[in-house]
Formats: structure tokens, C-alpha cells, sequence
């Protein structure tokens, strides 16, 4: 305000002033002995007397008769004590303006002693924000354990708090990315990436995950029914054939031809194709086959009882499998560098980034079908690391435009989605009342600002009587009424600052925290954060030796094992179609 910083300038001016005065008055007075002329002073305090600030002017025109030269004298050193002033209102002039604070339109939020109640000051769990109990104290994390977090808000914001939340994850990563952003920042070791078109990326293919024995079956449809996922719902005919389709290129096809891409070129002559399965299958295994092959035959005979379905069904499949068009995804799929079960058991925390900003929407469904395998996997592993499933913003968007359907999560599997459409994430996974704590960062969507607000709740609140006239006997007297107010008000989150969140969890009152930056280095949370992964690093052509001097051992920027120098080496290096590696028998 303007006008309140005139009016600190003006104060600052009179009382310098007044003191300047005053210690003349005190000059003058001990300079004339503390005479009895000069009047009672207004404290006594024995050797000293002090008088009012401006009693030398009253002395000076009383005895002007006497002493005019006092007179002049008293003049020039009130001029003096002016210039003084003014010098000293100039100096603190260059103090910031006064600015009223504007009243805080959030109410009713979390105190520090129902966040120690919450469990949100702990140190285990996802780092999500910052606090601080008051204005001198230290930032502390916000922590949680809950199994799916949403951050909201534009990537710009938010890309920082989630680096920040995945520093504090000690466990297996998953990064769906489709911008790149998170992927290239990501300060973690033993990194593995899926992006078709890079000479460093590793290759995953979905028919060789498949495991054997009374597992074939179910996988075989479960992959199946994720590349067929789409916004409509897909038959069972249309899964079962398309289970039966892979475990017969599995058993019968040579090695090469195992591969999504391979399958599509048996869609060709689709009638021909339903023959030659119907011939192959219908007849009756033996008593002791594998429950996989009951199921095929179960599947043959019904075709051949109704073709125009099967020939229907597969002219869906080879719809789904139209994405292999694209020569890089074909080679990306052709081998399988990745073993699932591995991956999963592995003694160090690994992470694993399924690229789409190359291929864009078309690899959703491959997408969808490696985190149906990965959460199989993880779930029926014993000793497997505890999971984190991460979606970025635009390939949460991707997903749901392409699939508009759950991703399939383990039961045992954490998830973060960052989203700037809280649809997104409530498609992508179950939000249910008693779920998935959001944190809101930065300038909110109308969407967005409306569900947490609803979230978020109201509080009740005292104020005037709505439409009410004013009298005067109300100012002195006025009537209060309980209100509902929301603690959230949808125009204050429109309008957010981008360096603040919300923690909006169930059963909760609303968090406002300072986000955490993240990235190379997470403040508040590690003192020293893995180096950044680098793309462009050539790979280690041997093991790290130990050093000859063990008392003075030299520095080693990147010391991998020997199990992961070789990965390294296997995952860069140009692979020939192989001739002898064997197939799982379903």
C-alpha cells in the first residue's frame, strides 16, 4: 500500500526529529547547569534531569529579551535537526514498500500435530512435499505410504516433485515416459530403456515371456486381452483365439518367427488360417498333456463349429496387431533382452523406462500387455523388491485416449500418476474413497479445482447474515451466523502459486507444503543423489579391477559389477536372429 509506506516515512521523519531536538534540549539544559529557571523536568533521576524534547524553543523565547543571540542559535539548530530528519527519512526510504497481506482463502487446514497423528511426518514412505511448523523452523518431508499417489498440474510443475518423490524409492522402478523429460532426469542406476529406434535400447518380446507348464494359458489371454483392450468391450471369442493363436507360433513356429510381427503375416489368409488351426488342434490330446493344450483344442473345435465368429475374431486381432507396422517396433520386439523373472528378484533396484515419444499412441497396447506381464511376474515372486509403477503426464494421457481402461496393477504394486486431468488418473486406476492421496501443485483446470474442492471438504465458519441492511446498532453489536465454507475454494486453486502444494488424502484435512525439487539433487530429503543416468556413455568394455594400492584406492566414477558390465554389453550390441535358443512349451 502506498499510502502506509508515506506514512512509515513520515514517522521515521518526526521521530528523528524529535530525538535530534531532544538532545539539544538535554545539551542545553546540562550546559546551563540544570538551573531552577529551567523548570521541573519530567523524570528526576538524581545526577540527571530530562526534559520535554522541544523545551529549549520554550527557553529560547523566553529569554529572547534577555539573550537574543539564544534566539538565532535555537533557530539554526532546528534547522539543523531538520536537515538531520530529512537525511534519516531519506535513507529509510529504500525500504520495501508496505503490502498488506491479503487474507488466506484456505481454512481449515491440517495443523503440525494432526500431521504427526496422520503419519505424514515419518521418515519411510514417498516424499511428497515440505513443512515447517513456523516461520524459523526447517523444512521436514511429508511422507506417505499409501499404494497410488496423482500429481496434478502441469508437467512444468510438477516434474520436479515427482524427481523429488522417486528419489526417496529404494525399490524396483517402472517409468511409462512420453516426453522424455523424466526419463533423462532420472538420477538412478542399472537403468534399462524400451525405445525403438536408439542403438541403446534393450528388446522386449511379449511371446517369449509367456512361462510354460500350467501358467500358459492364463498369460496367453491375459496378453491377449491387452493388446485387444480398447474403449469397447472385447469378446472372450477373441481372446481365447488369439491365446490360441500365440501358444500355437510358440510350438509350431521356427524360433525367428516367434515375434507379434510374425503373427500378422499368418493373418493374411485368414480362412487359411483357421483350417490349418482347426486341423492342428481338434484332435484329442493325450490323457497326461499339459492343461494348455485342452484349452487349444477346447478353443479349435469351436471354431470349426462356427468360422464366420473365428474369421470375425481374427480380423480383430490383425486390427490390434496393425501397430507392427512400424519397422522400429518390429525390431524392438524380434528378441527378448529382458527376462521378467529377473528383473523382479533382482538383489539391487532396478529401473526399466517404456519409452512412447518415438512411436507415440500405437505402443499403448504394448504398454499395457509389458505391465499386465510385470505385475504376473512380481506378484508370484517370493522375493521380489517392492515395485513402483510410474505414468507421466502425456503418456497418461496417451493411455487413456488409446485404451480408456485400467492399467493392470499387482496387488502388492505402488503407482504414481502425474496427470493435468484428474480423469486421467481416475481411469487409469481405482480412486476410490479411501485411496490415492493427490497432490495439487501450481494453477489448477476448472475440472481439477471443482473435484478437489469436493475432495477437500467444508468447514464450518462465523460470519454476517447474508443480505442483511445495516444498521447502526450492528456495528457495535453485530450477528453471527455458522456457516459451510469450502477449505478449498475452486477460485483460490486456479489461481495457486506454482511453488506450493496440496496434500488432498481421504480422511484427511488438507496439507499446504512447499514442493520438493528434484532431479540431480533432492533437498530435503538425501544429501547425495545418484548420478544422473547418460544415454550417450559408451558401454564398459570390462569389469572394474580392484586397485593395486588398496590403502589409496583411486576413484571410480561409474563401478558396475561384472553381471552388469555384461548386460551392458549385451543390450548395445547388434544381435543376428538366433538359431538354437529353445521356446517355452505351453
Amino acid at each position: 500500500m502506498t499510502w502506509l509506506t508515506h506514512l512509515r516515512t513520515i514517522a521515521i521523519a518526526v521521530g528523528a526529529f524529535t530525538l535530534c531536538c531532544g538532545l539539544v534540549t538535554q545539551m542545553m539544559a546540562r550546559a546551563l547547569g540544570y538551573d531552577a529557571s529551567l523548570g521541573p523536568p519530567l523524570p528526576d533521576l538524581g545526577s540527571v534531569h530530562l526534559y520535554a524534547p522541544f523545551s529549549f524553543l520554550k527557553w529560547s523565547l523566553a529569554w529572547a529579551s534577555v539573550a537574543p543571540s539564544l534566539l538565532f542559535l535555537s533557530l539554526c539548530l532546528s534547522m539543523v535537526c531538520a536537515l538531520a530528519s530529512y537525511a534519516v527519512a531519506i535513507v529509510f526510504a529504500k525500504l520495501d514498500p508496505i503490502a498488506l497481506a491479503e487474507p488466506s482463502p484456505w481454512r481449515d487446514l491440517a495443523s503440525w500435530r494432526e500431521l504427526g497423528h496422520y503419519g505424514l511426518l515419518r521418515d519411510e514412505g514417498l516424499a511428497l512435499g515440505a513443512v515447517r511448523r513456523h516461520a524459523w523452523a526447517k523444512y521436514r518431508p511429508v511422507c506417505s505410504n499409501a499404494r497410488t499417489y496423482v500429481f496434478l498440474g502441469k508437467p512444468e510443475h510438477t516434474d520436479d516433485a515427482v524427481l523429488a518423490a522417486l528419489g526417496s524409492w529404494a525399490g524396483l522402478l517402472v517409468l511409462v515416459d512420453a516426453r522424455g523429460t523424466l526419463a533423462e532426469r532420472l538420477g538412478r542406476k542399472d537403468v534399462l530403456r524400451f525405445a525403438p529406434g536408439r542403438s541403446d535400447a534393450t528388446s522386449i518380446n511379449p511371446l517369449l515371456a509367456l512361462r510354460t507348464g500350467l501358467n500358459a494359458w492364463n498369460d496367453a489371454r491375459q496378453l491377449a486381452g491387452a493388446l485387444l483392450a480398447k474403449t469397447y468391450e472385447v469378446p472372450q471369442t477373441a481372446i481365447d483365439a488369439f491365446a490360441l493363436l500365440m501358444l500355437d507360433q510358440l510350438q509350431c513356429a521356427p524360433l525367428e518367427a516367434r515375434t507379434l510381427a510374425s503373427l500378422r503375416h499368418r493373418l493374411i489368409d485368414r480362412a487359411a488360417l483357421v483350417a490349418n488351426l482347426c486341423s492342428r488342434w481338434s484332435p484329442e490330446p493325450k490323457a497326461d498333456a499339459a492343461p494348455a493344450f485342452w484349452e487349444m483344442v477346447r478353443v479349435a473345435r469351436a471354431q470349426r463349429a462356427d468360422p464366420d465368429l473365428a474369421l470375425t475374431d481374427f480380423t480383430r486381432i490383425d486390427q490390434a496387431l496393425a501397430i507392427f507396422a512400424d519397422a522400429r517396433l518390429v525390431s524392438s520386439t524380434s528378441t527378448h533382452h529382458l527376462n521378467w523373472a529377473e528383473f523382479v528378484s533382482a538383489p539391487s533396484p532396478q529401473t526399466l523406462v517404456l519409452s512412447m515419444d518415438s512411436i507415440g499412441p500405437s505402443a499403448a497396447p504394448l504398454v499395457q500387455a509389458w505391465l499386465a506381464q510385470l505385475a504376473t511376474h512380481h506378484s508370484s515372486a517370493c522375493d521380489a523388491l517392492p515395485l513402483m509403477l510410474v505414468v507421466e503426464a502425456d503418456a497418461a494421457r496417451l493411455l487413456v485416449e488409446r485404451l480408456g481402461a485400467t492399467l493392470p496393477i499387482g496387488p502388492s504394486t505402488k503407482v504414481l500418476i502425474q496427470s493435468t486431468d484428474i480423469a486421467h488418473a481416475e481411469c487409469l486406476i481405482d480412486m476410490g474413497p479411501r485411496e490415492s492421496p493427490i497432490v495439487a501443485i501450481g494453477p489448477q483446470t476448472e475440472a481439477n479445482a471443482q473435484s478437489l474442492s469436493r475432495r477437500a471438504g467444508c468447514c464450518p465458519v462465523y460470519g454476517t447474515i447474508p443480505f442483511e441492511i445495516h444498521r447502526w446498532r450492528r456495528l457495535l453489536l453485530p450477528a453471527w451466523v455458522k456457516q459451510e465454507a469450502k477449505r478449498l475454494p475452486t477460485a483460490a486453486l486456479k489461481s495457486a502459486s506454482p511453488s506450493e502444494a496440496f496434500l488432498v488424502a481421504p480422511d484427511q484435512k488438507p496439507v499446504r507444503m512447499r514442493i520438493l525439487i528434484g532431479g540431480g539433487a533432492t533437498r530435503f530429503i538425501a544429501p547425495a543423489a545418484p548420478a544422473r543416468h547418460d544415454w550417450s556413455e559408451p558401454p564398459l568394455d570390462h569389469a572394474a579391477s580392484a586397485p593395486d594400492n588398496p590403502e589409496n584406492p583411486a576413484p571410480v566414477a561409474a563401478a558396475t559389477g561384472p553381471r552388469s558390465a555384461k548386460l551392458r554389453r549385451v543390450l548395445t550390441r547388434k544381435f543376428a536372429p538366433p538359431a538354437t535358443k529353445g521356446a517355452p512349451a505351453p
